[in-house]
């Protein structure tokens, strides 16, 4: 279950830890607490329309490095990948149903994944082409690392900056991020490094 996706996350985490950045303490963190002994459970394949239509030009987009590694070795085990929505509850808000129709998350390693880590999650997203997700806030510190794809990306109130594939990202609790893509789709990997009971919420103002 997911083996050649969990190896490549491990070498993907040791790599960014190794790196001088913010995010790096974050990576090594995953590394502590991710359970690498073997999978717990299986879970049931399911995809989504975004990642039918985006996954393989996503992983074309990957550049030569340990994160477009992660994502080849996602999409090689594509037929045992449970992909999900997010923020449900804002289904009725017009604001977000761009990103509510063209956003998936798999779950690699968490509290509830095939692969189990306390209080932490590892994530891989795939974000369509042309979609805005929203500015918004957690209590989770984060870690993004980005796969492949153009974005532009904004934190706090910082300008927005277009990050390449191998970039690594940090988000320190309760500061405001956004993802704007623009032609092309986003392969991104993700971790909640706390507080993973806790909700995203989006800030309109």
């Amino acid at each position: 279950m997911l083996e050649k996706s969990i190896a490549a996350l491990k070498v993907m985490c040791e790599w960014a830890a190794a790196q001088d950045h913010e995010a790096a303490w974050g990576y090594a963190k995953i590394l502590e607490r991710v359970d690498w002994s073997g999978p717990r459970q299986e879970d049931q394949s399911e995809s989504m329309a975004v990642v039918d239509t985006y996954f393989e030009q996503c992983v074309s987009l990957c550049g030569d490095n340990p994160l477009g590694d992660l994502a080849r070795a996602a999409y090689s085990e594509r037929d045992q990948l449970r992909w999900f929505g997010m923020y449900q509850t804002y289904d009725d808000d017009e604001r977000g149903a761009s990103l509510n129709a063209n956003y998936a998350i798999l779950r690699l390693a968490g509290p509830k994944g095939c692969w189990f880590a306390s209080d932490l999650t590892t994530a891989i997203t795939i974000q369509g082409p042309n979609t805005w997700y929203p500015p918004h806030v957690h209590k989770q510190t984060e870690v993004y690392g980005v796969m492949g794809g153009t974005a532009e990306w904004q934190r706090g109130a910082e300008p927005w900056v277009e990050r390449p594939s191998g970039d690594i990202v940090f988000h320190s609790s309760g500061i405001r991020h956004a993802i704007q893509t623009r032609d092309e789709p986003l392969i991104s990997f993700a971790s909640w490094l706390d507080h993973v009971h806790l909700p995203s919420v989006y800030v309109w103002n």
